[in-house]
């Protein structure tokens, strides 16, 4: 680390992000008795292969390579320019007081394990000393350096005798880490040479801060923002994975949903700081009694609202199930302490198990959660009871024997149609282009999606409903566009339709058959599908944009793994989830994913959609942060295509 005789530096040289100069410096400490430093006396710098140097280093930057890898880059630019230097970046840890290795290839890992976890201080070696005084630090003479005797004995067996060290600081002029260079031979920098390790820490601390908004953004997306523990999103995925568990070993899993009564007479009688802290409480007591559960795996997370979720796998039958939901009711309904009051609270849930049934088909992704959100409405209705089991007879819903018959009736007589929802220029609200949403109208009633589409997956129709809104939505915006309204159409892709290989030719044909430009038609994904996607799915996506279609990302911010994807695929759009925008004024995380992701748009040149803008100032606020596109309830509904006109 560390090294330390210091090098009197200006302030605000040594604080910079920016690379000092090349005539700005560093002077010895008068104290010290050391030479000033040599004035540039070197060979001129190569800038061209710098300025590639610097160009490669963004590019991984933007391409969100591991950090490890981007700041090995780094060092090996100096290494490159500054002849006999061995260089190393160290990263402070977010107490502030301890650093960790983040770069160094040139130097042995005993010399690694050896600075790994020291204090920075105002004698605590070359970086220590930087770190801690937030100033350049030269020591010309590591053997004369008394700061440096702790770590003399391995800067010895490193063959170590000088070091040069720079801070870098984020935003808030907090310390991120220190760039330095050592060298075999005592010696002192020359102006130049500072100037790079200016340079070089201020490339490091673009990489660490991106890092660190990176990581602060897969986080704001897997957690619920009020109790922070895990969300939907986490839900799926341990979901899928115990799923894939249970199928190899025969044991059973359960969905345990679980409601905190009487919320909304404690928000109005109380108000909402205990509400809250009642919900916080209530995520704290399931995620200890998930932890409790060492025979079995599984997570608690936050569904919505006052809704939480137990998923517990290893379950030898239904009785264990049931026991589960009997000890997750009894843990919930002990006293809480919440601003100075001692709480009782009830909670009711509906539990559904699965494991050794017979499936004709691939089961539908959130099928287990829906099934616990029918048990629990149903022990609602019921009024006496606090725990309700799911009952395939009781539930309507999964009928799907009675339902996929119905469904496929309602296509060939045109019971489904399709309704239109705008995405407007948030700039002066006119319309852009439309989303096509399928509907389903049956003689007794209209059929929530949520209801038909699982059944379509199940009974293999997604592919015929994908194909029907393909080409009722294309022939749509062909009779618009001919009555010479300049707009676009936007349609969402399953997972189903990109595994069929004709896709991109049938898009190819409802272009030319409706005279449509292709720039005008955009495909949704979200990550779900992206998910299932294989191969075969991805080369289509590829096919369909070659055509000239744009493509889009749905739902941004609410998955894990969606930032690799824009890595993987050239989006043209990204669509910020509704939640993020409806609680970016509460949540300063909501509004850090919705910045971010204005930024990475304007880099690779990507547009951005906001969904679920139900507020005027809400669409203001988001055009003052720089979403172009907007879509919600302020603009419209869903309509029938004849209210275009």
């Amino acid at each position: 680390m560390p090294g330390s005789a210091s090098a009197d530096t200006a302030d605000a040289g040594a604080r910079s992000r920016r690379p000092l100069p090349p005539n700005h410096a560093a002077r010895d400490d008068p104290a010290d008795a050391r030479r000033p430093l040599p004035s540039e006396r070197g060979a001129a710098p190569d800038w061209n292969a710098r300025l590639r140097a610097h160009n490669d280093i963004l590019d991984l930057i933007v391409q969100e390579a591991l950090l490890e890898v981007i700041l090995d880059v780094v060092t090996a630019m100096v290494e490159r320019e500054i002849s006999g230097s061995r260089a190393s970046i160290l990263l402070l840890d977010d107490d502030g007081v301890r650093i960790r290795v983040g770069a160094g290839p040139s130097l042995p890992p005993d010399f690694h394990a050896a600075v790994e976890g020291a204090a920075i201080g105002p004698a605590a070696g070359t970086c220590g000393t930087a770190a801690y005084e937030k100033r350049v630090v030269i020591t010309p003479s590591i053997a004369d350096d008394p700061a440096w005797a702790e770590w003399k004995p391995a800067a010895d067996a490193a063959g170590l005798a000088a070091c040069w060290s720079t801070p870098f600081v984020g935003g808030n002029d907090r310390v991120l880490g220190t760039f330095a260079v050592y060298f075999a031979e005592p010696r002192e920098p020359e102006d130049a040479e500072l100037a790079l390790l200016h340079d070089a820490g201020y490339l490091a601390a673009v990489a660490v801060h991106h890092d660190t908004l990176r990581r602060q953004l897969r986080e704001t997306g897997r957690t619920h923002q009020l109790t922070g523990i895990p969300n939907r999103v986490v839900l799926g995925e341990e979901l899928r994975r115990i799923e894939a568990e249970t199928a190899e070993t025969g044991q059973r899993f359960a969905v345990i949903q679980v409601a905190v009564d009487g919320m909304s007479p404690i928000n109005e009688s109380l108000g909402p700081t205990v509400g809250d802290g009642i919900l916080r409480a209530t995520a704290d007591r399931l995620t200890g009694l998930v932890s409790d559960l060492v025979s079995e795996v599984g997570v608690a997370a936050h569904l919505w609202g006052c809704d939480f979720v137990v998923l517990v796998g290893g379950l030898a039958d239904d009785d264990a199930a049931l026991a589960t939901a009997e000890r997750v009711r009894d843990v919930l309904t002990e006293p809480l302490v919440v601003e100075g009051m001692t709480l009782v609270v009830d909670v009711t849930l509906g539990v559904s198990v699965y494991g050794g049934e017979v499936l004709d088909g691939p089961r539908p992704t959130d099928e287990p959660l829906r099934t616990a959100n029918v048990a629990l409405e149903r022990a609602k209705a019921d009024g006496n009871r606090q725990i309700g089991v799911y009952d395939p007879k009781s539930d309507p819903g999964a009928d799907v024997l009675l339902l996929g018959p119905a469904l496929r009736r309602g296509l060939d007589e045109e019971e489904l149609t399709l309704a239109y929802q705008p995405v407007v220029t948030l700039a002066d609200d006119g319309v852009d282009h439309y989303e096509a949403l399928l509907r389903w109208i049956t003689p007794s009633g209209t059929v929530s999606p949520s209801s038909f589409v699982p059944v379509a997956e199940h009974t293999g129709m997604v592919s015929d409903l994908g194909r029907y809104v393909l080409t009722r939505a294309l022939a749509e915006l062909g009779r618009q566009r001919a009555a010479g309204h300049d707009v676009g159409m936007s349609v969402n892709l399953s997972v189903r339709q990109l595994s069929d290989a004709d896709l991109p030719d049938l898009i190819g044909q409802l272009l030319a058959e409706n005279g449509l430009p292709p720039a005008s038609v955009t495909m949704e994904v979200t990550e779900g599908v992206l998910l299932s996607a294989r191969a075969a799915g991805w080369h289509a996506l590829s096919r369909i944009k070659d055509l000239g279609v744009h493509i889009s990302l749905d739902d941004f911010g609410t998955g894990f793994n969606q930032v690799p994807y824009l890595r993987r695929f050239p989006f043209d759009e990204i669509k910020i989830d509704q939640s993020f925008v409806h609680a970016m004024n509460d949540h300063i995380a909501a509004l850090g994913v919705i910045a971010g992701t204005i930024a990475f748009a304007r880099t690779v040149g990507m547009r951005v959609v906001a969904e679920g803008i139900e507020r005027r100032d809400q669409a203001r606020q988001l055009l003052d942060l720089g979403v172009t596109h907007g879509q919600g309830y302020l603009f419209g509904a869903a309509m029938p295509a004849p209210s275009f006109e």
